[in-house]
């Protein structure tokens, strides 16, 4: 086993279950119980919120049902609209609930937060020359790099840990961006939470952001990405978000991400490490599969 991926430190996330911001409108979704049982089962110890309310509204209702599957509540995702002061403040009430959540269920993860995913970034997204021309301009990112951390130390100050996001589809998508956002932030406020996949689609090489930015990694989301779905998106073939429904996240093993090299920079990684392989539409009969699929991942991870 590679000696940062240990089973105390992996979690699994909603959104390997179809259970995510895209599908919260599904009424076919996986039922959370089955979900848990069927994570713990395949030995993980912790998982993410994914979308509000699908583990239960009340924090103490929440920690006990993780509790009762021997999970422990690793993070939770808050998008925030940093290129809009007005959006940016109408957020932080979602923020707000999304720390007291954490804070209440006694969460040993951190806020995730990321960049809201917008129309004009959504149509470049996963096509680095578009999205720099889709890009901030440079004070308007360094404004947007200032909210970012406002909304870290908004987190630290409520006694919960907090990372950002580099998401496909946001302001932060690109290694240049993702670089504008760690120098124009205060490491000790705002630390990462590292997406290997993102980081692809993105434009960026994993193993040498893991090199690069180790010392501001707190958080571990690991994915990877099929090449052949991702050069339909680079070539304008398909969106990104049509990308994601034809398996852009793939299984583990078959795409471009090279694990072993990944957490061999990561050696010293002491945070949680959640597998993650985004799936749009997961049904109770499709858990069996899934739940296998998952298994050769976590094989990966583990060589």
């Amino acid at each position: 086993m590679n000696a940062s991926a240990t089973a105390t430190r992996l979690a699994s996330a909603p959104c390997t279950w179809g259970v995510w911001e895209r599908t919260v409108g599904r009424d076919d979704l996986v039922p959370p119980d089955r979900m848990l049982d069927t994570v713990r089962g395949l030995g993980y110890r912790g998982i993410e919120l994914g979308p509000p309310g699908y583990f239960g509204e009340d924090p103490l209702e929440v920690a006990e049902r993780l509790a009762g599957y021997g999970l422990e509540l690793v993070g939770a995702f808050a998008p925030l609209r940093i290129a809009d002061d007005d959006g940016f403040r109408d957020d932080l009430a979602f923020l707000d609930a999304t720390i007291a959540m954490l804070a209440a269920a006694g969460a040993r993860g951190p806020v995730v937060l990321a960049a809201d995913e917008n129309e004009a970034r959504l149509a470049a997204a996963g096509r680095p020359d578009a999205a720099r021309e889709a890009a901030l301009p440079p004070d308007e990112f360094r404004r947007a790099a200032e909210r970012v951390e406002v909304a870290a130390r908004r987190a630290l100050d409520a006694g919960v840990a907090a990372t950002f996001h580099p998401h496909t589809g946001t302001h932060v998508e690109s290694p240049a961006e993702v670089a504008s956002l760690l120098e124009h932030t205060d490491p000790e406020i705002v630390k990462l939470c590292f997406d290997t996949g993102h980081t692809v689609v993105g434009g960026g090489d994993p193993v040498e952001l893991a090199r690069t930015a180790r010392g501001r990694i707190a958080h571990l989301h690991l994915k990877d990405v099929d090449p052949r779905v991702l050069a339909r998106v680079r070539d304008g073939q398909v969106s990104v978000e049509e990308a994601w429904e034809q398996g852009l996240f793939c299984q583990f093993g078959e795409g471009a991400v090279d694990f072993g090299a990944v957490l061999a920079e990561l050696d010293t990684f002491d945070g949680w490490m959640v597998i993650e392989q985004d799936r749009v539409a997961v049904r109770v009969d499709d858990l069996e599969s899934v739940r296998d699929a998952e298994a050769r991942n976590l094989a990966v991870v583990r060589a």
